[in-house]
């Protein structure tokens, strides 16, 4: 049995005008799928729950207790609604989050905004700090919760991935290689490669250069940055060129191409971090928002 909120609502709206025409009117619907609703209810339930003639409409013994039944549950709905209402709307405190720069182009944004929008009790703090520097201060408890890349994290540190993606070649748009449906690693010997400082992303640094080794290729590093986005900057200002993850297509940078990889099954992680031994309502709250945001 599939008993619907809807189902109920209508019938009980009916059960009370005992008149479809002032029902549908009451409910801001025309007759046909008022009669369907009560139709398809009163076959999932095997009775009969309104007696129908030319002249009235009358509940039947079982119309009647299970107008009570109705009237109750719905009841029971309004109050957990206007209670879970209440919790959100008192919900309060502050959450201290850090982020990389490229965590606005893997739903932060979003995730902030749902956050806001049902709990606009508890304000948010947004710090940005690189993956390392992240770590360190939600295990010294100067951040409440971390969005960072991949990289191996200390005993007591929770993690959930955000996302799994493959790593793209960017060039300049108008690069001689620009021009490819995918590109090979061989094709990048001799091209000047922008990455990460290792110092700032041992882990990400490592994992690029083994991809370049992986192929037997030297790469030319000409330019350690420290943020994503200083990497497109230069990358659309012909500076070089640089493997990236696939979600920094979508940072809207202009006079850049993104090519796949050929025979590259290498991957980039993102990770949100926090403290495992400590309760944090507010905090868990954010992290329920960011489940919903990843499950939708």
């Amino acid at each position: 049995m599939a008993l619907t909120f809807r189902q109920l609502s209508y019938f009980l709206v009916l059960s009370e005008e005992l008149h479809f025409g002032r029902a549908a009117q009451r409910l801001h619907i025309s007759q046909p799928p008022l009669s369907a609703s009560l139709r398809q209810l009163e076959g999932e339930l095997g009775v009969k729950l309104l007696e129908r003639s030319s002249k009235r409409v009358e509940l039947t013994p079982a119309g009647e207790a299970f107008q009570h039944q109705a009237r109750r549950i719905l009841g029971q709905l309004k109050d957990s609604q206007e209670l879970v209402q209440r919790i959100a709307a008192s919900a309060s405190g502050l959450v201290r989050v850090g982020f990389t720069p490229a965590m606005l182009f893997r739903g932060l944004p979003e995730v902030i905004t749902n956050m806001k929008t049902h709990y606009p009790g508890i304000d948010i703090q947004l710090t940005e700090r690189n993956s390392a520097q992240q770590v360190d201060a939600v295990v010294e408890e100067k951040l409440d919760i971390g969005f960072i890349h991949s990289m191996p994290l200390p005993e007591g540190i929770e993690s959930l991935v955000l996302s799994d993606e493959s790593f793209l070649c960017c060039l300049p748009a108008h690069h001689p290689l620009a021009a490819q449906r995918t590109i090979a690693i061989k094709a990048l010997a001799n091209e000047p490669i922008i990455i990460f400082g290792r110092e700032l992303a041992p882990h990400y640094y490592d994992r690029i250069i083994s991809l370049f080794h992986h192929e037997d290729v030297d790469p030319y590093i000409c330019h350690e940055v420290s943020h994503w986005l200083t990497i497109l900057a230069l990358v659309a200002n012909a500076m070089g060129v640089a493997l990236v993850p696939q979600s920094l297509a979508k940072a809207g940078f202009i006079n850049v191409r993104f090519l796949p990889l050929e025979d590259v099954t290498t991957s980039h992680q993102s990770h949100c971090i926090w403290r495992g031994d400590m309760l944090y309502e507010s905090r868990d709250l954010l992290l329920k928002c960011l489940k919903e945001h990843l499950s939708s």
